[in-house]
């Protein structure tokens, strides 16, 4: 994939294909988003990047960073992360498991992309790293998680066990955990 010579900021209309492209290849790893919920074009932030849901709660958006408003290696980055969160958008805190699926899916786009972004903070290495763990590996076990439970976010201790018998029962329970306390990627 080749970036345009434009900036992010500059180009709604390519960060709106980004935004679109990103969001099939999510459905394509993870299952189907919730349709119930419109998908509206990406913003940007001081903030950012994290996910905006609309104050009526019918859809959502990604807000990015003011870095990402000129260099688009980091919106690529930055969407692709939230854009696993517009599967399921939630009002309030993700939980560990949702946080490190979607930093599985920012590293497995990248090589697509020509880019290689990681995230500052160790909230999200650590919840990647709880992530791999799962059978199968992040991707694929997020994908079932979905395809049995419905969002990421709703994943309980005890149904990350009944879906994964073979996973410690001190893991399934941090990567339920609520997220918060960290500021979203």
């Amino acid at each position: 994939m080749r970036f345009p010579a434009t900036n992010p900021l500059d180009d709604p209309a390519a960060l709106w294909a980004f935004q679109l492209e990103l969001l099939t290849l999510a459905e394509s790893l993870l299952g189907h988003r919730d349709q119930s919920r419109k998908v509206y074009q990406p913003q940007f932030t001081d903030h950012g990047p994290n996910l905006r849901n609309t104050p009526n709660l019918n859809g959502a958006f990604v807000e990015l960073s003011r870095t990402a408003e000129t260099d688009w290696a980091e919106a690529v980055f930055e969407m692709a992360h939230e854009t696993v969160h517009l599967l399921n958008p939630v009002a309030g805190n993700t939980n560990n498991l949702e946080e490190g699926v979607a930093v599985a899916f920012s590293f497995h786009i990248q090589p697509a992309y020509g880019i290689n972004v990681r995230p500052g903070t160790t909230a999200y290495d650590h919840a990647y790293g709880m992530a791999c763990r799962l059978p199968g590996g992040p991707l694929a076990a997020g994908r079932r998680v979905r395809l049995e439970v419905g969002a990421l976010s709703t994943a309980t201790t005890e149904t990350l066990c009944i879906l994964f018998p073979e996973l410690n029962r001190a893991l399934a329970a941090e990567l339920a955990r609520p997220f918060g306390g960290y500021p979203a990627l």
